[in-house]
């Protein structure tokens, strides 16, 4: 989705500076105006995502033009030469995102950075946890002020249910509550959720209970009160850094062109789900696809188009077949691992995916063109390996192959 920045600076070199650094962000177009007027203007007539403003402009030396931008309802980042204590103040109390000191490149690659966050941010959920309404409005405000998605809860208890029935990224508790504090909620949170699903920052006016929330599983602490900017930095801080360790995941995990599994987590996670099968006496099925006629589409219309047939496929598996792990094992074969099915069950399941595939063309502009897989079936034997279950089903799946193609055989029925 594409979003549009408005930078409000009179200085040539500040906005070649900045317009250099959003061009080479993707998903954000950005419109300059050199004074008041003509950002008043800009604003009446487009929906701005947010607002780079600098605090003084010719016809606008106190700030009027950050108290216009969000009376229209705009995040504005304020671009400064200078600040005290008491603008800082005074800016933080009008709800500014942040100011960025106009100092050298590094000041402005932040203030890009600040929008990105921002908009990241908006696909957040926030708990606030507190039994003071007036402490959860304080929190509540800051984290809408920077575009989080922000519910409340009143207590502990209140807390669980929510974090029992919706997802979300944080959780900002208080350590004060009756019945069950801060704590003692952590250490609850933490037997069903582990840090890289949520993370959790604690709050308290007492130092002492610091190491105590971040021993029983938070992934930081903040004396109250605290600043803003802190705050912010801390909540950001945490936030890139689990964005950090999901994409490293998702390199060592995932098939690049895809993002289906790749092949060494599939096979690991065949070697568990299978071990685990066993040990509870419940059927377990491997499935190997084979695009066909995949080097014909390589070889007529390209590579480039070879991939979007890839990752047509990938879509339409890892959609029909969410509760299952679907994997890339080569160039353009498949596998999908599906514990608790047997090899009828199976077999029905990818024989609708092979219909549903088959009746949707692939659209690319001015081509249309039909995609169908092969597929071959096995249900786990006592006493297979990992390896033979893959042998069996690779052997069902040329069978499938020689029978015609577009075809899936459960192995059983290839005698």
């Amino acid at each position: 989705m594409m979003i549009k920045v408005l930078v409000v600076e009179d200085s040539v070199t500040v906005c070649k500076v900045l317009f250099h650094l959003f061009q080479q962000e993707v998903g954000i177009e950005v419109e300059f105006a050199k004074d008041f007027k003509t950002a008043k203007a800009l604003m009446e007539k487009t929906d701005y995502f947010a607002a780079l403003c600098d605090r003084c402009l010719p016809d606008a030396p106190n700030g009027e033009v950050i108290e216009w931008t969000l009376a229209k309802g705009i995040p504005a980042i304020v671009l400064t030469a200078r600040m005290d204590e008491d603008e800082r103040t005074r800016l933080q109390g009008l709800g500014v995102v942040d100011y960025v000191l106009k100092e050298n490149r590094f000041s402005y690659q932040y203030a890009v950075g600040l929008v990105k966050r921002l908009a990241r941010n908006g696909d957040y959920r926030v708990l606030v946890v507190d039994d003071s309404q007036v402490a959860r409005k304080q929190v509540k405000d800051l984290l809408e002020r920077h575009q989080f998605q922000v519910a409340e809860a009143d207590s502990a208890e209140a807390a669980l249910i929510q974090l029992a029935t919706g997802e979300f990224k944080l959780m900002i508790t208080d350590y004060e509550m009756p019945a069950i504090n801060g704590v003692e909620l952590i250490c609850k949170v933490r037997e069903q959720v582990d840090r890289d699903e949520l993370i959790i920052v604690g709050l308290s006016g007492r130092e002492e209970v610091s190491a105590r929330f971040i021993k029983y599983g938070a992934n930081d602490f903040l004396r109250k009160p605290f600043f803003a900017e802190e705050f912010y930095c801390r909540i950001n801080n945490l936030i890139q850094a689990q964005e950090l360790n999901q994409k490293l995941w998702q390199r060592a995990h995932l098939d690049y062109l895809t993002g289906v599994a790749n092949r060494r987590y599939l096979m690991n996670q065949l070697h568990d789900l299978w071990g685990q099968a066993v040990a509870a006496e419940q059927p377990l099925c491997l499935a190997m696809l084979d695009v066909d006629m995949f080097k014909q589409v390589n070889d007529r219309h390209g590579h480039q188009v070879g991939d979007r047939v890839l990752q047509f496929l990938a879509r339409e598996l890892s959609q029909s077949l969410e509760r299952f792990v679907v994997g890339r094992v080569g160039g353009e074969e498949f596998a999908v691992v599906m514990p608790g099915l047997n090899g009828e069950q199976a077999w029905r399941l990818i024989e609708a995916v092979r219909r549903k595939v088959t009746g949707q063309p692939l659209q690319l502009e001015a081509l249309s063109l039909a995609v169908s897989f092969s597929a071959g079936i096995c249900q786990g034997q006592q006493g297979d390996s990992i390896d033979t279950m893959l042998r069996r089903a690779d052997e069902v799946m040329y069978q499938a192959k020689e029978a015609g193609r577009n075809l899936v055989l459960l192995e059983e029925e290839s005698g």
